[in-house]
């Protein structure tokens, strides 16, 4: 096999998992495609200096798809709140835009190290919940008592924070969002997953472009990049979650996830403590 058929393999597995990832949690994916795609990227050498802005980069044009699959299945299932999508919106263009920004002036070890830390928190959320579980309302009680909504200010600087952290990172935003999309606005945990899920897409659309533009002339990127995105890498990840993201969907419609959700945060715990060392 030729080195390019053995890195779409990489790229093509890490989607597979992140596409099951994210229908069942309510998350891009990227928390898991971001670490994959370093460790791809270090064994074609890509230049260690840059990595983690490509990872980042190409992470979130994987997302847009992962993202616009995940909020179509829960849409069907009628777990979209789209008045709180559009409320978000405003803040997480901000927010992306920002993140884009301070992404190309910071140091890609600096931005490893503070994504290892931030998986690390993630992993000991999904291990430790809160212990205060919300009552699962029916379709028709959803319909006649919609979330609660906070201030035009309030949801603006919420947003801006996680399009900021997830643009830096390279994540859809449902690691934050869904915490706040059920704790601030009293959504259950289905619907929070998917509106987290349409809000991703926003994000992460917008999050390309502007990772995009801030690498466009790095004179320092590999041949065949579209400013801080691999286009190769992109595509096999997409492939991966189109296939399987569906099956997250109806996974998390179908089970109770709080076992997969501890398994899932300590694999994020080993992720997070490898990067780190």
């Amino acid at each position: 096999m030729t080195l390019l058929s053995l890195q779409f393999i990489g790229y093509l597995a890490s989607g597979l998992l992140a596409g099951v990832l994210a229908g069942l949690f309510g998350i891009g994916g990227g928390i898991l495609i971001v670490p994959a795609l370093l460790y791809l990227f270090h064994l074609d050498g890509i230049n260690p200096v840059i990595s983690m802005q490509l990872a980042a980069g190409t992470s979130l044009a994987t997302i847009i798809f992962t993202s616009l699959s995940a909020t179509w299945n829960h849409h069907r299932h009628h777990s979209v709140h789209w008045l709180l999508v559009c409320r978000y919106i405003p803040g997480i263009v901000v927010g992306v835009w920002l993140g884009a920004f301070l992404a190309s002036l910071l140091e890609s070890n600096d931005l490893v190290i503070l994504f290892a830390l931030f998986e690390i928190v993630v992993g000991l959320r999904m291990i430790f919940p809160s212990p205060r579980p919300q009552p699962e309302p029916t379709i028709d009680e959803h319909l006649a008592a919609p979330a609660k909504l906070q201030s035009f200010l309030h949801v603006s600087g919420i947003a801006t924070l996680i399009g900021t952290i997830s643009t830096l990172f390279g994540i859809g935003g449902g690691t934050m969002l869904v915490p706040a999309l059920t704790l601030l606005s009293g959504l259950t945990i289905h619907q929070a997953i998917g509106t987290s899920s349409a809000i991703g897409a926003v994000l992460s659309l917008t999050g390309t472009t502007g990772m995009i533009q801030s690498g466009w002339e790095n004179s320092g990127l590999p041949p065949d990049t579209v400013g801080f995105v691999v286009p190769l890498a992109a595509f096999g990840v997409i492939l991966g979650t189109l296939i399987t993201t569906p099956l997250g969907v109806k996974l998390a419609h179908h089970t109770e996830p709080q076992q997969l959700k501890k398994g899932f945060g300590i694999l994020l715990l080993l992720v997070g403590i490898r990067l780190l060392w």
